[in-house]
Formats: C-alpha cells, structure tokens, sequence
C-alpha cells in the first residue's frame, strides 16, 4: 500500500510480528489516510489495544470513525474502554 493509498497498521492479533506488540485472542487494524484514521474491530481487551497502538506511536485521539465486522467478542471487546478516548 503507497502513502498516497494510506496505511494499514495491524494493532491486536492472535500472533504479533510485531516486537513490543502484545498478542491476544482477537483483531484490530487501523487504517490511516492523511483525512481520516478508521480503527477496524477493537480485539478482546481495550487495555491491550491501547498499549499496542502506544508502542507503534498511533494515537487513540486520531481515530475517526470506529467499524466493528461482526458482533463476537474477540473483534469487538472492550469497546466501551475506548469510546471516552475517541474524539466526538
């Protein structure tokens, strides 16, 4: 994906190649275009979230619009943890 198209940063997943990333069960991505960030499923547990969008330097206030896929807990978790740290 070029930086024109945007960038896709995978912030919660069962296995993390990403070192400094937590893993648990569950997923979450945030998709950033220079406009509008889209943070995609929010995985198990808001804390982990949180943590691993800090060690990759995205900020929860960045977020635009939340979209959660499907209703299981492990994409939609600890939802109401996050909704306070979303801008309005």
């Amino acid at each position: 994906m070029t930086e024109a198209a945007g960038k896709l940063h995978v912030v919660y997943d069962n296995v993390s190649l990403v070192r400094g990333l937590e893993a648990d069960w569950g997923f979450s991505c945030l998709v950033e275009w220079p406009d509008v960030c889209i943070l995609f499923d929010t995985g198990t547990d808001g804390r982990i979230l949180l943590r691993n969008m800090k060690a990759l330097g995205l900020d929860i206030r960045n977020v635009g619009p939340v979209v959660l896929s499907h209703g299981h807990g492990d994409h939609t978790g600890d939802v109401s943890a996050l909704l306070p740290r979303l801008k309005p």
